[in-house]
């Protein structure tokens, strides 16, 4: 970016954290935050903006998922940084699929995050080996009615009672969670819904 000032929005639901990274940022020399957002429409009104050089983008905002505001029809700028408290695959592979330009935990220091603005704000990347390797592997993607099962699930409800709620039969079901189990090399209920929690399996849709 040579001696230019990188201008930045930040996305973040938490009013505290929001005013930390700023007072951080604003304090480096050439970076000026100069938008705010906390909420879905906020995010959206802010990726639209064509005077901004990159976004620091969380992902869980209170009302909904901010990496559905990604994707092929979104045109750029600003390179979008997601900071994140998620590591997940499911996360993961979605900013990358999605066009983000790089991904950082939130417990990063100052001098990281700083360091990936300027790289991002240059037409770089900032993704660790371990992240691309994690993009590799994909999303999990499930049918309506595995995302369903495995929601009940993740609730405790027993086949019987998944089987009520969904109208059919408790052979349905274990015919289900069998190929689940197997696809995903589980061995229990158990944990099939604490993998899926994990990794954030219902968390976003893919493309």
């Amino acid at each position: 970016m040579g001696g230019l000032t990188i201008r930045i929005g930040l996305v973040d639901d938490h009013p505290l954290v929001l005013g930390g990274l700023e007072a951080a940022l604003d304090a480096v020399d050439g970076f000026d935050v100069v938008a705010r957002a906390g909420t879905i429409g906020e995010a959206r009104a802010l990726l639209a903006h064509d005077d901004l050089d990159v976004v620091l983008l969380d992902i869980r905002l209170s009302d909904g998922n901010a990496l559905s505001l990604l994707g092929p029809d979104r045109v750029p700028p600003p390179a979008v940084l997601v900071l994140s408290s998620f590591t997940n695959t499911q996360y993961v592979s979605a900013a990358i699929s999605l066009g983000a330009q790089g991904y950082l935990l939130k417990t990063a220091p100052i001098e990281d995050v700083t360091d990936a603005v300027r790289t991002v704000a240059g037409g770089g990347s900032w993704f660790s080996a371990a992240q691309l390797r994690a993009a590799g592997k994909g999303f999990v993607t499930l049918t309506a009615r595995e995302r369903q099962v495995v929601e009940l699930v993740m609730t405790g409800c027993t086949n019987d009672e998944i089987a009520a709620r969904l109208k059919v039969s408790p052979k349905t079901i274990e015919a289900h969670l069998s190929r689940l189990f197997e696809r995903f090399d589980v061995v229990s209920r158990l944990e099939l819904g604490l993998r899926a929690e994990r990794e954030g399996w219902l968390d976003f849709e893919a493309r």
